[in-house]
Order: structure tokens, then sequence, then C-alpha cells
């Protein structure tokens, strides 16, 4: 697994896989870009208030909501645009380091779209539901959220990377054989997306990552 992700670090900075971890980042920071400028617009449009300090608090109220926010979305948001480029991080992986496997057949880019848009409702809604318990008992808390949350990214990556070459049924069947290893690979990327500015990239390395899991998954069951 260290060597799988050793090498799924390496492929993001090759040229081309560098270019698309930069769309997929800048995208993420135009779209809470936009965010931050509507909620200062809307605040400027706001009654003023007869108390200039309170003014002045719901100004920086709204930056820091608008931060909140960013900190708290930018690994599902990161996820969705993510999932946009998935296929050309697969497929990069694969030339470079499966020459000899049969080529993808890939999935259409709606099939991507829609499991993208769907890890990231479930990740903020784990999220949302597991905040009190990070409040309350930060040590447990944390570790609840983490584990969670490499169930769901372990899931839905191998679940993106293997829909490229197999039928959903196929994928699901191979998912649950192997669900302990790919549970440890999805906590692997969890680490990475609960670390602010790296959760804008933990979703490309999540994809790479896990072809090499799931290529090691489908190597080993071929050999037997």
């Amino acid at each position: 697994m260290f060597a799988a992700a050793r090498k799924a670090a390496g492929v993001l900075f090759e040229p081309a896989l560098f270019r698309v971890a930069l769309k997929s980042l800048l995208l993420t920071l135009a779209l809470f870009a936009i965010l931050f400028v509507v909620v200062q617009v809307g605040v400027q449009h706001l009654p003023v208030l007869r108390w200039p300090w309170l003014n002045l608090f719901v100004d920086a109220a709204a930056s820091v909501l608008v931060i909140g926010l960013a900190l708290f979305l930018g690994a599902p948001v990161a996820a969705i645009f993510a999932s946009l480029f998935l296929g050309q991080i697969a497929s990069a992986v694969e030339k470079k380091y499966y020459p000899a496997d049969a080529q993808a057949a890939g999935a259409p880019g709606s099939t991507y779209l829609l499991v993208g848009l769907r890890f990231a409702a479930w990740l903020i809604v784990v999220s949302v539901a597991l905040l009190p318990f990070d409040v309350m008992l930060p040590g447990l808390g944390s570790l609840a959220s983490l584990s969670v949350n490499g169930w769901l990214l372990g899931r839905e990556y191998f679940e993106l990377v293997g829909l490229r070459h197999h039928p959903r049924a196929t994928v699901d069947e191979m998912r649950r054989r192997h669900a302990l290893g790919i549970l440890g690979a999805g906590l692997v990327i969890a680490v990475l997306a609960a670390i602010p500015i790296v959760d804008f990239i933990a979703p490309l390395f999540g994809a790479a990552f896990m072809v090499h899991v799931f290529k090691h998954y489908e190597h080993r069951e071929s050999a037997v």
C-alpha cells in the first residue's frame, strides 16, 4: 500500500497530470472566491444597523463564515471537480504502470459526475452528523469521523476506478471481497483530506492511488 501511495503521489507531478490537478484546484478555488464575493455583496446590501460595532461584526462574521465553509466543504467540492478528470488520471496511471493490461472501456462522464456528487453529499451529511461528537469528544469524535470518511472514500474511489473496467455488479462484488484493504486505502486518503489546503488535491491523489489498489486486487484474482 505504501508503494502504491508513493507512485500515486509521484504521478501527480508529471506534466499532464499536474495540469489536471491544477485545473481541479483552480475550479475549486474559483467556486469559493465567487461565494466570497456573493456573500460580501449581500452583506453590503443589508440595512445599516444603528450600532457601528454591530455592522463591523456582521462584515467579519460573513468573511469567517465563507472561510469556514471553504475548510468544511473543501474536500467534497474538490471531489466533485476531481470526478470530472478521473478518467484522465486513471488512464495516465494505467498507461505508465500497467501497459500490458487490457485498455479500460471507460464509463460515461455522467457516471463519474453522479458518483462524485453522491460521494460529496454523503461526506457532507456524515460530517454534519458527526460534528457534535467532534466538539464534545475531540479525540474520539475525530477518530470516528476519520473512520467513516475513510470507509466512504475507499468505497467511492474504488467504485469510480472499477467502473472503468467492469459493470457495477462486478465492482460491488469485488469491493465486498476486499473490503478491509479498501478501507485501509480510504483511510490514507481521509487523512490527507483532513488537512487544510491539502484536502483540495486529496481527491486527485485518491484517484491515482485507488487505480493501484484496484489493479492489485484485479491481478491477484486473475492469478487464482
